[in-house]
Formats: C-alpha cells, sequence, structure tokens
C-alpha cells in the first residue's frame, strides 16, 4: 500500500514540473532563409558597386590619354598653312546656267551678315550674292531673304527659284502667303512679304527661264505690285515688258492668286487644281511658274507661253523683285 502511494505522489510530482518548464522559441525555417538571401544580396551589391569604381577607374584613364592625343593633334593642324576649298552650290545644273547666260550668277553659300539689316536688297553694299536680313518698315519683323548681287547690275531680292525639282510646289493658301522652302535652295518667299514689299515703294520685276535644253530667257517688266490678302493678292500692277523671252504675264494683269484650295480664277474649272500649280492665272495657264518640274511639253509644268516656248515644261526659272527708287 504505501508503495502504491509513494509512485503516486512521485508521478505527480514530475507532471507539475514538466508543466511549469519555459518554452523554448523556435525560428521558423523561412526566416532563416530570407536573413540568408538578404546578406547574399548585399554582398553582391558590395561587389557589383567595387566593379563599377574600377571601370570609371578605367573610364577616366581612356578619356585622358584621348583628350592628350586630340590635344597633340590640333597643335599640328595648327602648324599646317590652311587649303583653300572649293564649294560648289545647287550641282552642276546651277553652275551650267551660269555659262549659259551671263545674266545668272551661281550664289555664294556665304551666311547673312549678323546684326546687319536692310531695307531692300538694293542697300546691300556688298556684291555677294546670299542670305541678308531685310527690314520692309521700322515696324516690321526682319526676315532672311536672297539677294542677287551680280545679274542685271545686282540689288535683286529672289521671290521664286526652282531648279532641281526638289521641293514640292503644288501647296494651299496659308503655304502661299506665308512662304515654304530655303532661300539658299527651291523656295516661295510668301505672298504677305510680296504684297508688303510691292506696296511700300515702286518695284520692278524679272522672270528668268531655262529649258531642259539649255535655252535661256528673261522677262522684264518696269513695274511690279501685288494686293493684300482682302484683295486674293492681286497682281495690281505690271509695267513695260522688256526681254528675250516673250511676253507671257500681261494677260494675266488684274487676276487674283489662286491654289488649290482657292478658286479665284476665270476659268471654268480651277486652273490652280488641273494645272497643279498656284498663280494669277486668268483663263488658262499662261505662266506657271510654280506648276510641276517636268520635262514636258504640258499645260501642267513649269511654263512660259511665248512663240518660242509655247508649253515646253522648264529646269529653271527665277522671280525677283527690286525697287527702282
Amino acid at each position: 500500500m504505501m508503495t502504491i502511494f509513494w509512485l503516486v505522489l512521485c508521478c505527480s510530482a514530475l507532471s507539475a514540473g514538466a508543466n511549469n518548464q519555459t518554452k523554448v522559441p523556435v525560428t521558423p525555417l523561412s526566416e532563416v532563409i530570407s536573413g540568408f538571401s538578404l546578406e547574399l544580396l548585399l554582398t553582391r551589391l558590395d561587389i557589383m558597386q567595387r566593379k563599377q569604381e574600377e571601370l570609371h577607374d578605367k573610364l577616366f584613364a581612356v578619356l585622358s590619354n584621348l583628350e592628350r592625343e586630340i590635344g597633340r593633334n590640333f597643335s599640328g593642324l595648327q602648324q599646317r598653312s590652311p587649303q583653300p576649298v572649293t564649294c560648289t552650290n545647287h550641282g552642276e545644273h546651277r553652275a551650267d546656267v551660269s555659262q549659259k547666260s551671263n545674266q545668272i550668277s551661281t550664289p555664294s553659300t556665304t551666311e547673312q551678315t549678323e546684326g546687319l539689316v536692310y531695307s531692300s536688297c538694293k542697300e546691300v553694299p556688298s556684291n555677294v550674292s546670299g542670305p541678308y536680313l531685310i527690314r520692309i518698315n521700322n515696324e516690321s519683323e526682319p526676315f532672311t531673304a536672297y539677294c542677287e548681287q551680280q545679274a542685271f547690275d545686282g540689288g535683286w531680292l529672289v521671290v521664286q527659284h526652282r531648279f532641281d525639282g526638289s521641293l514640292d510646289f503644288f501647296r494651299r493658301w496659308t503655304e502661299y502667303r506665308n512662304g515654304f522652302g530655303d532661300v539658299r535652295k527651291e523656295f516661295w518667299l510668301g505672298l504677305e512679304k510680296l504684297h508688303q514689299l510691292t506696296s511700300a515703294r515702286p518695284n520692278e520685276l524679272i522672270m528668268e527661264i531655262k529649258d531642259f535644253s539649255g535655252n535661256y530667257g528673261y522677262a522684264r517688266y518696269s513695274a511690279f505690285e501685288i494686293g493684300s490678302e482682302s484683295e486674293k493678292y492681286r497682281l495690281k500692277s505690271l509695267g513695260k515688258y522688256s526681254g528675250t523671252a516673250g511676253d507671257a504675264l500681261t494677260r494675266d494683269l488684274g487676276m487674283q492668286f489662286s491654289t488649290q484650295d482657292r478658286d479665284n480664277d476665270r476659268c471654268n474649272v480651277n486652273c490652280a487644281y488641273v494645272y497643279k500649280g498656284a498663280w494669277w492665272y486668268s483663263t488658262g495657264p499662261y505662266s506657271n511658274f510654280n506648276g510641276l518640274y517636268m520635262n514636258s511639253s504640258d499645260g501642267r509644268a513649269m511654263i512660259w507661253y511665248s512663240p518660242k516656248w509655247t508649253y515646253t515644261g522648264m529646269s529653271y526659272t527665277r522671280m525677283m523683285i527690286r525697287p527702282f527708287k
């Protein structure tokens, strides 16, 4: 009996002791892995940073060597005498125009003189053709114009020029009003500028043409003026004709300017749309300087209708004005 009592007492004591033991926390396996990954990532970042610093040092050394090499080459170039450079403007085609007529000069590539503004090309003191800044009056903004300073005694402001067909001239009213192209290449100055120029003072006009066979001619008019946009840039004045190309413009006197989206002519159809140009059309395309650039006898071409050329497409046209007072 006593033996059983002591056995029961010992079991109770062991049970109580087991319940009073402190539980040991166990770290989850996922947290152990996360900590290891973070440590590995930091180690890799440290390695990458060291490699980046090494690369930066190598790049700096290469750039330093390159800078020294450029300095030596530049010093060598300064010791050499400059060599003349010959440039051909607008290609062989334009040079050919100059050779066949003493009235056409090859434009210079000289940039416009910075800071100098002139009231007209006639006021430019230089005999070098090229772009210059022109201001019509004290209230207007200056704009870049191409001045022909050699042909026909110089002083001419170029309004239109075509010689290689690189620019599309079949455009809308807004573009013809504002102008388009580059004055050093093919371009149209703009009807609004042309109106301001011709209404500010009396001007004369020259129209130059050359066909694909090399035949050259010009038409000169002693007066030229166009109206404002509210007048649809009407051809208001055209003086006496002289020249070698024949007169193909007088019959358009009094006409308003027409484009593919503004039909202001006297044709039964929209001449500008049908003949793929923009001009002071009357009843047909007697002159179509802004037509298609094509070597063809076609009313849609750049034509100057006269006994010598009829509807022959031109390879070269140039339109210029000059104040005569």
